[in-house]
C-alpha cells in the first residue's frame, strides 16, 4: 500500500530538485567564502568591462569638447579623476555583489537543510516498513 505522506514528501522533493535543486547543489559544493569570493571576482571583471564601455560612450559623446581641450587638459589630473571614478564604481559594484551573493548563499543553505531534513524523514519512513 502506498502511503500518502510518503508520496507527498517525494513529490515535494522532486519539485525542489527540478526547480532550484541543481543550481543549489552546484553552489553547495563551495564553502561560503569561496563562493562569494569567486562571484566577487566575476563581478569585478564585469564592473571593469561596464566601466570601459561607459567611459567609451562618454568619450564619444563628449569627443568635440575633449578635442578642444586636448592641449590644455592636465592628463595626470584627468587620469586620476578617471581612476577615482573607476575605483568608486568597482567598490560599489563589489559591495552590492557581496550583499547579493551572501543572501543567495544563505537562502540556498536554508533550502538545502530543508531538503536534507526531508530526505531524513523519508529514510525513517522506509526504515519503519
Amino acid at each position: 500500500m502506498v502511503q500518502e505522506e510518503k508520496v507527498i514528501l517525494m513529490t515535494r522533493m522532486a519539485a525542489f530538485t527540478a526547480r532550484e535543486g541543481s543550481n543549489d547543489n552546484r553552489i553547495n559544493g563551495y564553502f561560503r567564502s569561496d563562493y562569494i569570493g569567486l562571484e566577487i571576482v566575476k563581478s569585478a571583471i564585469s564592473a571593469t568591462i561596464s566601466f570601459v564601455i561607459l567611459f567609451a560612450v562618454y568619450a564619444v559623446s563628449a569627443f568635440e569638447s575633449l578635442l578642444e581641450d586636448m592641449y590644455s587638459i592636465n592628463l595626470v589630473a584627468f587620469g586620476q579623476k578617471v581612476l577615482t571614478y573607476y575605483l568608486i564604481w568597482l567598490i560599489g559594484y563589489c559591495v552590492v555583489s557581496y550583499i547579493f551573493f551572501s543572501r543567495r548563499y544563505s537562502k540556498m543553505r536554508k533550502r538545502m537543510k530543508k531538503h536534507y531534513n526531508n530526505l531524513r524523514r523519508l529514510r525513517k519512513m522506509y526504515e519503519k516498513e
